[in-house]
């Protein structure tokens, strides 16, 4: 059963002052049912909420990576032990909006506010200009007894942490702001305004009017006419793009939901999916398969993250500490690579 019982939500309200008419229109849609990065996302929260959750090698570095962070925080924080700790705890705002919040760490009147990103794109702006994370502080300060609040995003498969603080003048003018948005998406008639932000993650994309004519304003384009294009067009047909690409793999992905129902569609039909080999235990495979230790490693990938908490345990150091040790041990076979450049967007 969803706890919020198709109310607003903190972790959209970004997407509501992108969109204002997103939340009307969302209600007539039934809950997403997520795909195998929001089920790996769920994964990883929940072991970082402490459940016991087996996690596979990838979910697992990536795991080790934000509790890095968060140790680093507390460390550039320095406030010391915490009084109370609240763990994936969903508050409200009145009966009208609510935010189900990772990680609050309390210090009597101050809290610190942690918001785990376990993708590999990032929210595109830092803790001090996200909305989310301030819905959050609001929400905390109207159910508890606050005076400031930090809060920071810990997203390490795209970029750094940051932190921004919230002091009681500051809190006062995110509630309005926070209010401001509930207030204009609660309207029967809010306008929809389709934008990459507000259509990405939307579950009603696939029946959007304004999405859909964003496409059809594509359509009428050929890529021969590209090259022709001014730079200032292109930047205005990239923001559509972004659009029409959610639109169309929500259109897919409502395809497949129907298909899998047994629905018939023209011209479309489900084919098995790619199977996949991996070892979940290297330690049982090593003994079952009677090679040689050497030979046996150099078929085996180390997971960096992994080996740097391993080392900080056993060595009893801090997460920096060890990240810097092991780096110097292992500086002749660690190996950095980095991709070819791609395209984001400009703050």
């Amino acid at each position: 059963m969803d706890e919020r019982a198709n109310k607003m939500s903190g972790s959209a309200m970004a997407t509501y002052a992108d969109c204002a008419g997103k939340y009307q229109l969302e209600i007539t849609c039934p809950p997403s049912e997520g795909g195998a990065a929001a089920d790996m996302g769920t994964r990883i929260h929940s072991y970082l909420a402490g459940e016991d959750v087996i996690l596979n090698e990838e979910e697992q570095a990536i795991a080790d990576l934000c509790e890095a962070e968060y140790g680093e925080i507390l460390e550039t924080l320095g406030f010391g032990v915490p009084d109370h700790v609240t763990i994936e705890k969903r508050l409200w705002y009145g009966d009208i909006w609510s935010g189900q919040i990772d990680l609050i760490l309390h210090w009597g009147d101050k809290v610190l506010i942690i918001d785990w990103k376990t993708g590999r794109v990032g929210t595109g702006n830092s803790a001090a200009d996200n909305i989310q994370l301030r819905a959050y502080a609001v929400l905390v300060r109207k159910n508890r007894n606050i005076k400031e609040a930090y809060v920071a995003i810990v997203q390490p498969m795209a970029q750094k942490y940051t932190i921004a603080h919230y002091d009681e003048t500051d809190l006062i003018a995110a509630e309005t702001q926070i209010q401001g948005i509930v207030e204009a998406a609660m309207h029967p008639n809010a306008p929809r305004t389709p934008s990459p932000s507000a259509c990405k993650y939307c579950r009603a994309k696939s029946k959007c009017p304004e999405a859909g004519g964003v496409t059809s304003e594509l359509a009428v384009f050929t890529p021969a006419q590209v090259p022709a294009l001014s730079n200032e067009s292109i930047a205005d047909f990239l923001d559509k793009a972004d659009v029409v690409e959610a639109f169309i793999e929500a259109i897919r992905d409502e395809a497949k939901t129907r298909l899998l129902k047994g629905d018939e569609i023209a011209g479309r039909k489900l084919a098995s999916g790619r199977t996949s080999r991996s070892v979940e235990d290297p330690v049982e495979a090593y003994e079952r398969s009677g090679m040689e230790p050497y030979e046996f490693l150099r078929n085996c990938k180390v997971s960096v993250p992994s080996l740097e908490k391993s080392f900080a345990a056993s060595n009893d150091m801090k997460p920096k500490e060890a990240k810097a040790k092991l780096e110097e041990l292992l500086s002749e076979v660690l190996v950095s690579k980095t991709g070819a450049p791609v395209m984001v967007r400009a703050k």
